[in-house]
Parts: C-alpha cells; sequence; structure tokens
C-alpha cells in the first residue's frame, strides 16, 4: 500500500488541509484534488472512487469530508482500516462541531498527527494513544528555553542568598570592630546620661582596658576587641565552634530562620560540602562548533517507602544545531546498548532502514542537507516501567522510635546503574521539629529550619561510592512526617545507553569536528 496524500476538504470540494506523504509536483497534487469533487455525486453512496491514476477513499464527517489518495494497487482494506485512523485523528484534534474554521484553527496538531500516521507513504503500525503519546512530548527549544531560565532563576537564588550573608558578616563586624564612641548625643547611648559619668554595661562588648577620653572620642591607642555577649539559652547545635562577633549576629539571624542554617556533621568531624542549588544540569556551555548536539534526557520516579517502585518514566531528546550550510550533510553514527523496553521515534526525514540496521542517524536522500540555523530534533527515546532493577538510584529510609519519644532515622542509598554517574545529588527529607535533628552517622546534611528540611549532599555517585547512609535523631510525633522525600542529580551520562561518538561526512565519509551537551536530569524523583 502506498498512500500519496490525505486531505480534509468540504463537500462543495474545497480543500482546508492536505498533506503528501511522497514525493509529488505541487501541480500534480492540486489537480487530483481538483479532480475528486467531479467524480463524487451527491446520489452515489460508495466511499471509493478510481482514476486511470488513482484511487480516491473518501468518508464524510458532518459537512467535511476526510479523503485519501492511493494508488490502484493497494489493498482495500488496508485503505479504508487507514481512513477510519485519519477520521479519528480529524475528530480528536478538532474538539467540538467539525467544520471549516475548526480544522484550520488545528491545521498544524492535524499535520502533525499526520505524518505520525503515515511515514513515506507507508502506514505506521500506531494507534490514536500512541499518536498522542507522541505528540505530547515537548518540543527541544522549549524545553532548553526553560533549562536556561532556570539556570539563571537558581543563580539569581544563590546571588541572593550570597548577598544576604554578606550583608549579615558585614553588620556582625562593624559592631565588632567599633572602638570608640564619636560624639554623638548622650540620650542616644545606652548606660550615658548627660550629668553622670560614663558607664559601660559588663555585656556590651566594649573592652574595659580601651583607653577614654573625653566625649569627642576615645583612645584608639590599640584596635579594640569585641567579645560575644552571653548566649540566652543552650539550644542545640551541631558541629558549631566558638563564632566571633560577625559570626554571633549571624547566628542570630539563623535562630530566626532569616538565613539558612550552617552545614551540619558528626561532632568532631568536618560537616560535607554544603551545595547550593544542586541536583539541576549544569547551564550548558556556549558551543563554537558548526555541528552542535544537545542531549536532553528527564526522569521521573515514583517509590513508595517499602523500597518498591511505583512508576518510572524516561525521556529523551537528541537534537541536531548546525550553523554553517556547508557541513550540512552529515551522518551520526551512533553507540547502542541493549537498552531493554526503550522505544525509539526517528525524525519523519530520517532514513529508519539504516537506523535499525546500523544504528546511524541520517537522511532518507544523502545528497540533501540537514536545515542550517535551526535545531531538528531527530531521535526520541522513551521508557516506562515498573521493574525495580531498572531504578537509577534506590532510596531506603527507616524511622526507629525510641525510649525518649522521637525517632532515629536511617537513609541509605544504594546505585543500581553502575555505567551511571550522579553529581550534586541532593536527597531532601522533611523534619517537622522545633530543634534541629542531630546526626549522629555520616557527613553532608545541613537543615532549613525555615522550611523544617535536612538535606544530605552526597557530591559523586558512581561504581566506587555505589552505596552510602546517614542517621540522625529528630524529635517528631510521627514516622509519616518524614515523607515524601525528594532526590535531586544530574549526570553527563545519560540513562539510555545512547553515545554520538563522532560525525561523518555523507559524502566522503570523513570525521568532521562537532560539540555536544547536556545529559540526565531529575524531574521528579520522589519516595513517597
Amino acid at each position: 500500500m502506498v498512500c500519496l496524500a490525505a486531505a480534509v476538504l468540504t463537500k462543495s470540494g474545497k480543500v482546508l488541509l492536505a498533506r503528501q506523504f511522497v514525493e509529488m509536483p505541487r501541480m500534480r497534487i492540486e489537480n487530483l484534488l481538483a479532480t475528486f469533487p467531479k467524480l463524487v455525486g451527491a446520489d452515489k453512496q460508495h466511499n471509493t472512487v478510481e482514476t486511470a491514476e488513482v484511487r480516491y477513499v473518501y468518508q464524510p464527517i458532518e459537512n467535511l469530508m476526510v479523503l485519501l489518495m492511493t494508488n490502484k494497487h493497494s489493498n482495500i482494506v488496508a485503505d479504508l482500516e487507514l481512513l477510519r485512523l485519519f477520521a479519528k485523528v480529524l475528530t480528536e484534534y478538532c474538539p467540538g462541531e467539525i467544520e471549516e474554521a475548526n480544522v484550520c484553527k488545528h491545521a498544524f496538531e492535524l499535520v502533525f498527527a499526520f505524518d505520525e500516521v503515515v511515514a513515506m507513504g507507508h502506514k505506521e503500525n500506531v494507534t490514536m494513544r500512541d499518536i498522542q503519546i507522541n505528540i505530547e512530548m515537548e518540543s527541544h527549544e522549549e524545553k532548553l528555553s526553560l533549562m536556561i531560565r532556570q539556570s539563571k532563576e537558581r543563580e539569581a537564588r544563590e546571588k541572593a542568598k550570597e548577598k544576604e550573608k554578606e550583608i549579615a558578616r558585614n553588620k556582625g563586624g562593624a559592631l565588632g570592630s567599633k572602638g570608640g564612641i564619636g560624639s554623638m548625643p548622650s540620650s542616644e547611648m545606652p548606660g550615658i546620661s548627660s550629668a553622670g559619668p560614663v558607664t559601660i554595661p559588663s555585656g556590651a562588648g566594649i573592652d574595659s582596658s580601651m583607653g577614654m577620653g573625653g566625649m569627642g572620642g576615645m583612645g584608639m591607642d590599640r584596635p579594640p576587641t569585641y567579645q560575644k555577649p552571653l548566649a540566652k539559652g543552650t539550644g542545640m547545635a551541631l558541629g558549631k565552634k566558638t563564632m566571633g562577633g560577625g559570626a554571633s549576629l549571624l547566628q542570630q539571624l539563623v535562630d530566626t530562620g532569616e538565613v539558612d542554617d550552617a552545614p551540619m556533621g558528626m561532632p568532631g568531624k568536618p560537616a560535607g560540602p554544603a551545595g547550593g542549588a544542586g541536583g539541576a544540569a549544569p547551564a550548558n556551555r556556549v558551543m563554537s562548533d558548526a555541528i552542535q548536539l544537545t542531549v536532553d534526557e528527564k526522569v521521573v520516579v515514583s517509590m513508595n517507602r517499602d523500597g518498591g517502585l511505583e512508576s518510572m518514566e524516561v525521556k529523551g531528546d537528541l537534537t541536531l544545531l548546525i550553523t554553517d550550510s556547508a557541513m550540512g550533510k552529515v551522518t551520526l553514527p551512533l553507540r547502542m546498548g541493549e537498552n531493554p523496553g526503550f522505544q525509539f521515534k526517528t525524525h519523519p526525514n530520517i532514513n529508519k532502514q539504516l537506523f535499525s540496521a546500523e544504528s546511524t542517524l541520517g537522511l532518507k536522500d544523502p545528497s540533501k542537507a540537514f536545515p542550517t540555523g535551526s535545531a531538528l530534533g531527530v531521535l526520541k527515546w522513551r521508557l516506562a516501567t515498573t521493574e525495580e532493577s531498572l531504578v537509577p538510584l534506590l532510596i531506603n529510609c527507616w524511622p526507629t522510635q525510641t525510649e525518649a519519644g522521637g525517632f532515629t532515622v536511617n537513609v541509605e542509598y544504594e546505585l543500581q546503574q553502575n555505567h551511571m554517574e550522579l553529581r550534586d545529588v541532593h536527597i531532601s527529607i522533611p523534619v517537622p521539629a522545633a530543634d534541629a535533628p542531630t546526626v549522629t552517622d555520616g557527613e553532608g546534611a545541613s537543615f532549613n529550619k525555615r522550611e523544617g528540611m535536612l538535606t544530605w549532599v552526597i557530591p559523586v555517585i558512581d561504581s566506587a561510592n555505589g552505596s552510602g547512609s546517614i542517621e540522625f535523631t529528630a524529635a517528631v510525633d510521627s514516622p509519616d512526617a518524614f515523607f515524601p522525600i525528594d532526590v535531586r542529580f544530574h549526570s553527563q551520562k545519560t540513562f539510555c545507553e545512547m553515545e554520538v561518538p563522532t560525525v561523518l561526512s555523507a559524502e566522503d565519509g570523513s570525521s568532521v569536528p562537532f560539540g555536544k551537551v547536556g545529559g540526565l536530569s531529575v524531574e521528579t524523583y520522589r519516595v513517597n
């Protein structure tokens, strides 16, 4: 069967939408469409009509008609089945009444859906559900723009936090470095009256050995020392050292929840890396190569607290951008693993037979070049599974109630895909307690009192560091308080075992320089 074209027409013969699937002159397509209304009479009940050149297969839908043009040797049963699928596509992507204005409004969606049904004149083995899934996949440009915007937002938040902490340190340093009292009105100074002698409270933080002159100034023979005021309460502090004046003010801001707490660790051990807005892939670098490849893979995982997998989905795109028209005739040989369960989808202009046989991405016509100046998604892949062994990182949380009424919590991670290298791993555990939790085993944890969140940061998880754990105690009422646990990370290696080791010229097979960015990042990774 060869489907030459598909069209949507009014019953008077006006063409609203037409899509051809084989190379054919525009004039011939227009002549065939113009001939069709003359062959169909109002009193005819058939849904096929033949000429010396083609066969028309059509179906009325309300005031319109869906038309297929096939060769005369095609299977009429297959033609009718394909026609019914096109009719379903029309009703699905034109919600409401099937009329001329509605079809014109959704013309692009219909064209995209038609391309999913037929490729190079042959029907694809797809269902309506498959078409919907393929159409709903996000465009690379949109996701790349979103990644850049999110990266800028994270950078702005980090700069704001650093500025906030710098201001707090400067304020603390200013309080500690003030050694003299200038000519101020005496009413503004605590403990100084206009008639009585100057009195300095013992906790004011001014060295008692400081020389004191008249009211116009005080002696500055040596730098003053600032002493930390006595704390009002003991509180719970993890890995905290004696701090000077600036750090004292910063600690007050931490206690009130104005800034995030410092990293926590075991007593006597240095805390692990604090980690900023980790867990997301680093911003793509600007590439100057004429051929630029972008790999963008997202993972969505939902696990239950008992260790089982509820669902996992992996979606990926390989995008090609060529900035020099002289470099447009290329092929992309891929190094593919077994990848059980993955579904791959190539662009309609990609040679599917070449991809299936040799795992190489190239145009159907090797004499043609890829478009220049616009990113083209050449390959998409998807995996949906509930197989626990395929999860890249397994997270287990074990809360155990203590005699004092709180809980001791053990959190473990285990890397299950040894070919992967996960970076900037952030495991965020809710801890809605009045006091900060106490980490008794493990490093790299920090607690945000304002958000009630304990974040465990692991810089790298790979085959050499494939498992680890952390233990802490917290005064909460129920083990449910420690869920859901959110995980973030990124990796230069994709979950799908697919690499682009080289780019070759389609003319002489020589290697062509290219640049490549991207990798795997987390969309949602949660333990419920």
